[in-house]
């Protein structure tokens, strides 16, 4: 009973965080894609992963990322350009969202039951 209340535990704690990933990740490139500032970034090597955009000012930043394509669109806050996120495909934003909401909802009943039957397990002695 107690390696079963403890796996149960632990699945419910994974697919809660995972399911506030995706919803926070989602909310956040939704509101970067209405007030931020999208701009495009080039390959910054001939290898894959590295690439530079011009922020406001002209500076150019880097970062990395495992898109293998020669230019790229990126979006960053406008009070913050080094803050870049490259944003997903819509249908995958959309699969995110919703995959990300029910696995919250789901996962939340399952941290309450879990600690319910550990409370009814404890008690019983």
């Amino acid at each position: 009973m107690v390696v079963v209340t403890i796996l149960l535990g632990g699945l419910a704690w994974l697919g809660l965080w995972t399911g506030l990933y995706g919803v926070i990740r989602a909310r956040r490139e939704r509101r970067l894609r209405r007030y931020g500032v999208t701009v495009t970034a080039t390959r910054a090597t001939m290898s894959r992963g590295g690439y530079v955009y011009p922020d406001a000012t002209g500076t150019y930043r880097g970062f990395l990322h495992g898109e293998a394509g020669p230019t790229i669109t990126v979006i960053h806050p406008p009070e913050d350009p080094a803050d870049v996120l490259v944003p997903m495909l819509p249908f995958t934003h959309l699969v995110d969202t919703y995959a990300g909401a029910v696995l919250v909802f789901c996962s939340g009943v399952m941290v309450v039951l879990h600690a319910v039957m550990a409370l009814i397990f404890f008690l019983d002695g």
